[in-house]
């Protein structure tokens, strides 16, 4: 009996730990992205954001004047365009991964995380600067964005002597640079 108790003692333990491990990186995700996306748009920014987000997956405009069956037939379109294209590149991805050219997918990876870090995380930063008038140089701008972006990409896929702190913290300012972007 009292071995039985130990183990599940054991499992509470480990189980609580895991949550704790899982949910604090999660949370601060959350909140630094609620933060973000509050303090860090301005109205011109929301309205360009809904502009582009509103166009991003019309490959045929629908007008307004156009009959319901052309822009039935239009809309139709431009979801199985998404729908095709999506459905491509998971069929590639997928077989990448069963021959198993692993470099390949880890360099998409990479290369989609450099893009994620360096482009998009610019853009972000680049609000802010604005918004808040931070006096900084363009050289200064470029040099720690690619040493953000670089560190990061290390940091993610190369994490051997690298702290676990700092991987979780480039993965959580992927996931705001993610959520700013789409909000």
């Amino acid at each position: 009996g009292g071995e039985d108790t130990a183990l599940s003692l054991n499992e509470l333990m480990y189980s609580a730990h895991s949550f704790h491990v899982m949910s604090l990186p999660v949370s601060i995700t959350m909140i630094l992205a609620a933060l973000a996306v509050t303090y860090v748009n301005t109205p011109l920014t929301i309205q360009q954001g809904e502009a582009l987000m509103s166009q991003a997956y019309h490959v045929w405009k629908v007008g307004e004047n156009d009959s319901t069956s052309k822009q039935l037939a239009l809309d139709f379109m431009n979801s199985l365009v998404i729908v095709t294209v999506i459905g491509t590149m998971t069929f590639g991805i997928v077989l990448l991964y069963k021959y198993r050219c692993m470099k390949v997918l880890i360099g998409y990876m990479m290369f989609s995380s450099m893009t994620l870090l360096g482009v998009l995380g610019a853009e972000l930063f680049n609000v802010a600067i604005e918004k808040y008038r931070i006096p900084i140089d363009w050289f200064t701008f470029l040099f720690g964005l690619y040493n953000f972006a670089v560190v990061g990409v290390t940091a993610i896929f190369y994490a051997l002597g690298i702290p676990t702190y700092i991987t979780q913290g480039y993965l959580i300012c992927s996931s705001v640079i993610i959520s700013w972007q789409l909000s």
